[in-house]
């Protein structure tokens, strides 16, 4: 009898991203510029909600594709005509894109990832048994994404292309001329695009468009945890055509069951009719600090950045060599400042440091001091 096989080779490659890595070093007093988690508190109102239900009612599984008003309250806002059979809430945007990208490819397909792009896309593609294949958006040309670049890149096994708009880490936004040359290129050879839209709400000059307001190809994965400040209540969904919103309702069942139902009544309450005029003070305040944060660098830091149109953060050109791992760690060791390495988002943007204005201020003002002092 031969020995016991080990971990299964879908696995291979997937480990804990270079981020995560980071943050395990960091000790607890760490000034924290790395994160993608707002500073901000979940808003009174939803909290408020979610303990009315804790008190008046018996939390029980839901629909696996979570609650018919929620549904049909997020095919109304979102772009196009949809309804609640277009909607499957899930465990947080990782659990929509990871459904959809099950949804989506079989074994032995290809799926197109950004480079630079959040690993997340890489890793699940992996374990759908599929490759992920890098399409480069250069620094030297701004991280642009470019849909002819992207064509070239197709073979008769590309099944999907993952977008991420406004991105992370670059925070450009793909205009909706782009977005219409991705959706003709999907049309052309069948492809799923799943988008993901979790910063959609953070822009800093005009809207951002979606994905749905130029196809109805799609599967467009959002989430409660960056605009309302809900990280850790683990709501999410995805919007797109019904046979693979089903299809992700059947994923939602046999691994996770539903979303936590109190999540989802918290949900009915955020998106209500004031979730508006809360994205309008949130993007304000991240403008300013986003601001705050650019000023300091050109100000005291003086090394090239990227000036972000969307989400909240911000690319510093700080390891010309390329080893942006060794400088974070550097950085971590000598000032109790957490970065994020460029290179856990790919190669090009391996010269580069993340820098997230999610922070407070005074954490953004205090650890750029140090930055300062460091560089």
């Amino acid at each position: 009898m031969s020995d016991r096989r080990g971990v299964a080779r879908r696995l291979d490659g997937v480990s804990l991203s270079l981020i995560r890595q980071v943050f395990e070093k960091a000790p607890p007093d760490a000034i924290n510029l790395g994160l993608g988690e707002p500073a901000f508190a979940t808003a009174a109102v939803i909290v408020d909600a979610a303990r009315t239900v804790l008190e008046t009612e018996q939390l029980r599984y839901t629909f696996n594709g979570g609650i018919r008003e929620l549904r049909e309250l997020i095919a109304e806002r979102a772009p196009g005509e949809h309804t609640a059979d277009s909607v499957c809430v899930t465990v947080g945007a990782n659990g929509g894109l990871l459904g959809s990208m099950f949804a989506s490819v079989d074994a032995g397909d290809e799926v197109l990832v950004p480079d630079p792009g959040f690993p997340t896309y890489e890793a699940i593609t992996s374990l759908a048994g599929a490759r992920p294949v890098r399409y480069p958006m250069a620094a030297d040309d701004g991280f642009r994404f470019s849909a002819a670049a992207l064509a070239s890149l197709i073979t008769d096994k590309t099944r999907a292309v993952v977008i991420n708009s406004p991105s992370n880490p670059t925070g450009r936004i793909i205009p909706e001329s782009e977005l219409q040359s991705l959706a003709a290129l999907a049309d052309a050879h069948d492809l799923m695009v799943i988008s993901d839209e979790v910063y959609h709400e953070f822009h800093y000059g005009g809207p951002c468009p979606s994905f749905l307001d130029v196809s109805d190809r799609g599967l467009v994965v959002n989430s409660l945890s960056k605009t309302e400040a809900m990280t850790g209540w683990r709501i999410g969904w995805v919007v797109g055509p019904p046979e693979f919103i089903d299809a992700i309702t059947a994923v939602n069942q046999h691994s996770v069951t539903c979303a936590p139902t109190l999540s989802q009544r918290a949900a009915l309450r955020a998106l209500g009719d004031d979730a508006e005029e809360r994205a309008v003070g949130t993007r304000a305040d991240f403008d300013r600090r986003r601001r705050l944060m650019l000023d300091t660098i050109d100000d005291q830091l003086g090394l090239p950045r990227v000036e972000p149109e969307g989400a909240f953060f911000v690319l510093l050109d700080a390891a010309p060599g390329g080893d942006s791992l060794e400088v974070t760690l550097d950085i971590l060791d000598k000032t109790n400042v957490i970065t994020v390495p460029g290179v856990a988002f790919g190669q090009e943007a391996s010269r580069f440091l993340r820098l997230s204005f999610a922070a407070t201020e005074a954490d953004i003002v205090e650890g750029l001091r140090r930055l300062a002092d460091y560089f």
